[in-house]
């Protein structure tokens, strides 16, 4: 009896033994290693801010070709927005709690409505939703659109009023920002010269088409300015990295060249 129970104790241990190996070679062929590294694997910390831009957009290219705008529409440059910049000239993405870019907790964007009232008046005639500037309503769902996109990880996120200050001190501080007339066309090279000569720093230009799709127009020009200290809102006006856009070595938008000749209407 004795010799009969140890020896199907072997065959047990020998049958246990050879599942085990055909576990092991399963998994290994899985490249388990590599799966439990992406599993634990930590997200990438958040883009560092660079610097800031202050997009400021042409009211009668914005509302010819890509908006459809109630009138009055504005006859001067109005702000789109000002955006922290990685040092790549990347946008810092939006706050994502699950990989925070602050340890402040950012003002939701349906506090606004509270937060900027000091301002409102100077950001509907600055800072209007060109489809509607009129409205208060569009021009809140514009500035909530622009604090959860860009301002949410700026220098600010529990600070709005700063934030949306900053920007309409620096477009009221610039008086001219080109001096050529309406209804003119040049090229691009031409425009950020025209700004360089006028405030001393190259911008970055942007384009749009018109309806036809058959024109090139001055869209926005983007003024960048330095990351400022600590508690300071940015006012070191630097040269642009990038006079067209490139986002990961490609040019976007229409125009392609500095040699590119777009209309200014």
């Amino acid at each position: 009896m004795w010799s009969i129970s140890k020896y199907l104790l072997l065959a047990a241990v020998v049958v246990c033994l050879s599942v085990c190996f055909r576990l092991y070679s399963q998994l290994s062929s899985l490249n388990i290693t590599t799966l439990i590294h992406h599993q634990f694997k930590a997200s990438a910390p958040p883009p560092t801010i660079s610097f800031y831009k202050l997009s400021l957009q042409w009211p009668p290219a914005a509302c010819h070709g890509m908006y459809t705008c109630k009138p009055p529409i504005p006859s001067d440059f109005t702000i789109h927005g000002i955006w922290p910049q990685d040092s790549n000239d990347e946008p810092i993405p939006p706050y994502n709690k699950n990989n925070p870019c602050t340890l402040k907790t950012p003002t939701p964007p349906t506090d606004l409505p509270i937060k900027l009232r000091p301002i409102e008046v100077y950001l509907t005639s600055t800072w209007p939703n060109l489809v509607d500037g009129l409205n208060l309503t569009a021009n809140y769902q514009f500035w909530e659109y622009e604090w959860k996109k860009h301002g949410t990880c700026s220098d600010y996120p529990d600070d709005p009023l700063t934030y949306f200050k900053s920007a309409l001190k620096l477009r009221l501080g610039i008086k001219t920002i080109v001096r050529f007339g309406r209804q003119t066309s040049w090229t691009v090279k031409q425009v950020a010269d025209e700004v360089f000569h006028v405030l001393k720093a190259y911008p970055q230009i942007a384009c749009n088409l018109n309806p036809s799709r058959t024109q090139k127009q001055l869209w926005e020009i983007r003024l960048c300015y330095d990351r400022p200290n600590p508690g300071q809102p940015p006012h070191t006006l630097i040269n642009c990295t990038n006079i067209l856009r490139v986002s990961k070595g490609k040019i976007i938008g229409p125009c392609k060249s500095l040699s590119d000749t777009i209309f200014f209407p």
